[in-house]
């Protein structure tokens, strides 16, 4: 068993997972009861989500007090670099002066981590060096390990949300033929191209399940509640309600696939040996009915799955559909 658990504090949702790597030993959900992230709530609030945390992990019987956390990639700074070949000395300082063109915080307000995913062997061209590498404001990682300790927990470390992901599809990922991995959340959309043991490139879309809710609502008049249920029960089926909610959710799809497009031709123009046969979808929002067959259509010779981690598992029968809800909470406990 794990020495710890994953713990994923969305803003709509907290989940908890405790695993062993073969089966899922403890798992819980609840509702973020102030529906935006830690950074944006008053001490207040903050103190009122420890209760929240607190009663869940009561409720599903979490005896674990070791936890590795996530921040949301909307708080950090989280992207693959690329670079001539130069020393590692330089290469510090080159990420240094990166940082300080893309980081609105002073040097000292940053916590930055980094490593090196891709180095050539021989120096024959333009060859480069790529580099994935984080940023965290220190009032931001601060915060959490506060809220962490308020909880009762030990946190081991704090992890943006791109190498959970990564981890929690590990097994059916490929380095010579890298998948995207598409987590669809309820404020925003990771996409992230990624081998088995390489990241090639990440993008987050601030666009999710509701800002889709909210268009839904505004065009059926609904109130929002409604319009969830609308979401979830047509989804972009074009035989409900005469096409219209495949024309309503159609620009924010469009949106998400035309990044998805530019990451493939990205990477194929940086790997001509190589290409993107597979996009796994995660997350709450790979639900949405008629989005896998829009997806595909539009994608030709890229199979569009749903990324389902609990699939390999021992996982009670009441959670097993549950996988693409809980992606980054696994990758976080293994």
């Amino acid at each position: 068993m794990a020495a710890y658990f994953g713990l994923d504090i969305g803003s709509t949702s907290i989940k908890a997972i405790l695993s062993d790597g073969a089966k899922i030993k403890v798992l819980g959900i609840a509702g973020n009861p102030f529906g935006k992230n830690i950074s944006a709530m008053t001490n207040t609030e903050k103190i009122s989500l420890t209760d929240t945390v607190k009663t869940l992990l009561k409720e599903i019987g979490m005896k674990e007090k070791k936890v590795v956390c996530s921040i949301p990639e909307t708080l950090v700074f989280s992207k693959v670099l690329k670079f001539p070949i130069m020393s590692n000395p330089e290469l510090a300082t080159a990420i240094k002066w990166e940082l300080d063109q893309s980081v609105p915080f002073p040097p000292s307000e940053v916590e930055t981590s980094w490593v090196v995913l891709e180095k050539p062997d021989k120096i024959i061209g333009d060859e480069k060096i790529f580099v994935y590498v984080v940023a965290v404001p220190t009032n931001i990682s601060e915060s959490y390990v506060q809220i962490l300790e308020l909880i009762g927990l030990e946190p081991v470390r704090l992890e943006n949300e791109i190498p959970s992901l990564c981890r929690a599809f590990e097994t059916s990922l490929s380095d010579t033929t890298p998948s995207i991995i598409c987590d669809m959340g309820a404020s925003g959309t990771n996409i992230v191209v990624s081998g088995k043991t390489k990241l090639f490139s990440n993008y987050y879309v601030p666009m999710g399940g509701v800002a889709m809710t909210r268009l839904i609502a505004d065009a059926f008049n609904l109130p929002v509640d409604q319009a969830e249920g609308y979401k979830r029960t047509y989804g972009m089926s074009k035989d409900e309600l005469e096409g219209k909610m495949v024309g309503v959710l159609k620009p924010v799809i469009d949106n998400l696939l035309g990044e998805i497009r530019k990451m493939i031709i990205s990477y194929k123009d940086e790997h001509k040996d190589s290409s993107i046969n597979k996009l796994i979808l995660t997350g709450g929002g790979s639900y949405l009915i008629g989005l896998i067959p829009y997806l595909s259509e539009y994608l030709e010779g890229v199979e569009v799955t749903m990324g389902d981690v609990f699939y390999s598992l021992d996982v009670d029968p009441k959670h097993k559909n549950l996988g693409p809800v809980y992606a980054i909470s696994y990758g976080l406990s293994v």
